[in-house]
């Protein structure tokens, strides 16, 4: 491996704050990408350098993986996309990633993430589910070869039992099996929670909000949107026909992710799709307590 094959473009740069009385204080300047301050933390603060996940990345490319990195403004928050190829799935074969994403405005401590592209449909969703510690990873401030095979070793322990248990939500929701009305209810009340701007529904429940689909549909706050759904669950049923699924909660859940992956692919947002997907994910806690694994 070679450790001076840094994959960020940048490395961060460091300069000590001094008091009023030109003492030394307990607080520095961190400059990230294109020499733009991202944080004046503490002296304890554990700042992880771009070589060093860099070297971590490595330890995978020397294994034959592909690696690629992102970062998120000027480098508060820096990453590893790591692909680990095709798996087949009851609900659609799936491409898979892992994500090391390391927040460099904060503690400094990595999580772990998996990136699941169903094939058939290309829409693809960041789960971060796992509450596993090695969920978490502590990146060292200096790390070598050893450490980085370590590390990596321990990522890919936390990418089994993520992957596992992605792939057992899955089949979990295609399990409960519903009608067409039910899915529809589904997919209503995750867009009234999820999507509609507070500012502009006043004082709808979703009863009103159904009913206003109903009679009208133009009246609704980001009614546009809505019909992206409408067209995302239309899909998702010609998904099932081809697949010979039938109709489930996995049905609304592979339609939302279907529609939250467009609009993260016409947001106009600058930060990397990494960012954006794991944003939208966020959304995805709807579903949480409608299945049990």
């Amino acid at each position: 491996m070679n450790n001076n094959n840094n994959l960020f473009q940048f490395e961060y740069d460091e300069v000590a704050l001094l008091n009023r009385d030109g003492s030394k204080s307990n607080f520095r300047q961190v400059f990230g990408e294109n020499g733009t301050i991202i944080t004046c933390p503490k002296s304890s603060y554990h700042l992880v350098k771009t070589a060093d996940l860099s070297s971590l990345g490595n330890a995978f490319v020397d294994k034959g993986h592909n690696v690629s990195t992102f970062t998120h403004r000027n480098g508060e928050v820096i990453g590893l996309n790591i692909e680990f190829g095709n798996k087949p799935s009851k609900v659609g074969d799936s491409n898979y990633s892992l994500f090391i994403t390391v927040p460099n405005n904060g503690g400094g401590k990595g999580f772990l993430s998996i990136k699941q592209v169903r094939l058939i449909c290309t829409n693809g969703m960041v789960s971060t589910k796992s509450v596993h510690k090695n969920n978490h990873i502590k990146i060292p401030h200096t790390i070598n070869y050893n450490a980085s095979l370590e590390l990596m070793k321990q990522s890919i322990d936390g990418f089994m039992l993520l992957h596992e248990q992605v792939q057992k939500f899955d089949e979990a929701m295609d399990e409960q099996k519903m009608s067409l009305t039910d899915i529809q209810f589904h997919l209503n009340k995750w867009f009234f929670e999820q999507e509609l701007p507070k500012s502009q529904v006043g004082d709808w429940t979703l009863d009103s909000f159904r009913k206003a689909l109903a009679l009208e549909p133009k009246s609704v706050p980001s009614h546009y949107r809505y019909d992206e759904l409408k067209e995302a669950f239309n899909r998702e049923l010609s998904y099932n026909d081809e697949l010979g699924l039938e109709p489930s909660l996995y049905t609304a859940y592979a339609a939302i992710t279907n529609y939250l992956s467009r609009r993260v692919e016409a947001s106009g947002s600058r930060a990397s799709d990494e960012v954006k997907l794991t944003r939208a994910s966020e959304k995805l806690v709807y579903f949480d307590n409608l299945v049990t694994v």
